[in-house]
């Protein structure tokens, strides 16, 4: 039965953070990347393929086909790492049923009007609601770039204080 070892959202997907850190820890075999740009770009399909580690399976879903897959996990033996650009794919896919446990925030880019909630973490007013209906849905929400190199969890119920809420 193949299993979600990791949901993450990180603005940059795949680079050598998540390659070298959470894919060993996690024991993943296989990253989905569910961004429908991505996965109907097949220029960034190969960018992606080449930043891949050989070995791992790198698979990319609309969000569409994203609820569809996770509908089947029973099927395969993959160890996925779950990677998203913004929270808004979690909340479209918990609106198709999907519930993690809990989802972990990697790098976010500054952008206009964003709010610093955590280190090399930049959320948009949209993705800050989008954050906070998660963790009102129960979802443990945490950021943390690499698990290594001295950096520690900040969990989402210190952070959202940053964002505005009490």
């Amino acid at each position: 039965m193949s299993e979600i070892v990791m949901n993450r959202v990180d603005d940059r997907l795949i680079h050598g953070q998540v390659i070298s850190g959470w894919l060993g820890l996690r024991n993943a075999n296989s990253i989905w990347i569910v961004d429908d740009d991505v996965a109907t770009n097949p220029m960034m399909l190969d960018i992606f393929r080449f930043a891949a580690p050989t070995g791992v399976k790198l698979k990319a879903y609309t969000v569409d086909q994203a609820a569809e897959r996770l509908a089947h996990l029973n099927e395969g033996k993959e160890q996925i790492i779950f990677l998203t650009k913004i929270p808004k794919t979690f909340t479209r896919l918990v609106e198709m049923g999907y519930k993690p446990e809990d989802i972990n925030y990697g790098a976010m880019a500054k952008k206009a009007n964003s709010i610093t909630v955590g280190p090399n973490c930049d959320l948009s007013p949209e993705e800050i609601e989008d954050t906070e209906k998660l963790y009102q849905l129960g979802i443990r929400i945490w950021i943390q770039l690499v698990p290594m190199g001295g950096y520690k969890v900040l969990e989402w119920e210190k952070a959202r204080k940053k964002a505005g809420f009490e």
